[in-house]
């Protein structure tokens, strides 16, 4: 079984900044959108949006990733917008904030929606892959566990490798 890891990726961060936005507008086109548009032309929609900002690029499907295909859409799609329905219900509304966890042991596709005062949580489980990334523009994760020493051991799960522990940088080093 993979590994647990609970970490953003690129494509979350992405849905982040929009959600960030202008909320109210964005949550209301999202609504629109996941209940007549399909993933493929959301995507493009969002893409020709924001063509100018590099940083904001959505590729559905990606040929070799777990996240496509009518399982994933249908959760993806429902949970979102359970999201927005939570994100309505503030006033002013709030934004939406991804994350995903992989190695959960699920068999299938899951989103858990949360309510905060400041935002909707959504953390997709996602059945059957390694997770994590590598990639320079991921955000870091780590997970703290206990070794086999007994002692608490933090280990780099996601974001550019060979980072040095947070706690163990510039100001906050113990």
């Amino acid at each position: 079984m993979a590994e647990r890891r609970w970490f953003k990726g690129r494509a979350a961060m992405t849905l982040d900044a929009w959600y960030s936005g202008d909320v109210e507008a964005n949550l209301e086109n999202a609504r629109d959108w996941l209940s007549n548009l399909s993933f493929e032309e959301m995507t493009g929609q969002l893409n020709d949006a924001h063509g100018d900002d590099a940083e904001f690029v959505f590729d559905y499907p990606l040929d070799q990733g777990a996240l496509k295909g009518p399982e994933f859409e249908k959760v993806t799609r429902q949970g979102y917008l359970e999201a927005i329905g939570l994100a309505f219900g503030h006033t002013p509304p709030v934004p939406i904030k991804t994350y995903w966890m992989t190695g959960a042991g699920n068999v299938k596709f899951e989103m858990h929606v949360s309510d905060d005062r400041e935002q909707v949580s959504v953390t997709l489980f996602v059945p059957h892959v390694e997770g994590g990334s590598e990639h320079h523009a991921s955000p870091e994760s780590w997970v703290v566990s206990i070794g086999d020493d007994g002692d608490a051991h933090a280990k780099q799960t996601s974001g550019p490798p060979g980072k040095k522990q947070p706690s163990r940088r510039g100001a906050t080093a113990v």
